[in-house]
């Protein structure tokens, strides 16, 4: 329902057919800083209609450009509370249109070697869940993205699905 400003006091997602919300503006906000919200996700002030990918909302477009600054003008890159440097294997499913932009930004986290088509080594001090969270920004509606660290034993993931995920997280969580 709009305010007297025009901003939304409530906002919900569509995800794979179910609704979830409703969320604040400034839920969805962070939401779009941790990836969890992006440009295609299907976003509504209202739960029964007005569907839109979320790069057609006016206040979106203000968060997408906050959390996907251009390159070589982005802040420092948010350090983890263990700011060691890590060993990664970034496996990306890209767009042509999502690749040069996400080979950039894959960059500024530090040295990397793509070593196949959609895979890289990477070697810097951040977690997966960064890595996820910054990356996913750059990603579009069928694109896909797992983050292993290698060193950590962690792993992050963006639009693989409802039947990967949890696969992943049976797989990740079973004892050694």
């Amino acid at each position: 329902m709009p305010r007297d400003d025009g901003s939304a006091t409530s906002w919900f997602v569509k995800v794979e057919g179910r609704v979830y919300g409703p969320y604040t503006p400034a839920q969805m906000r962070a939401f779009v800083k941790e990836g969890r919200v992006a440009a295609h996700s299907v976003v509504s002030e209202n739960r029964e209609s007005g569907w839109r990918d979320a790069r057609a909302v006016e206040q979106f477009k203000g968060w997408f450009d906050e959390a996907r600054e251009a390159p070589g003008k982005r802040r420092a890159r948010p350090a983890p509370s263990d700011a060691r440097t890590a060993n990664f294997v970034i496996i990306a499913h890209l767009s042509r249109e999502t690749e040069t932009g996400f080979v950039a930004a894959l960059s500024e986290f530090g040295d990397t070697e793509e070593i196949a088509p959609g895979v890289w080594l990477l070697r810097a001090a951040a977690t997966a869940a960064i890595l996820r969270n910054e990356l996913s920004h750059l990603l579009e509606r069928d694109d896909k993205l797992l983050v292993v660290d290698a060193s950590r034993d962690r792993t992050a993931w963006f639009n693989l699905g409802r039947d990967a995920d949890q696969r992943i997280r049976e797989l990740w969580g079973r004892p050694q």
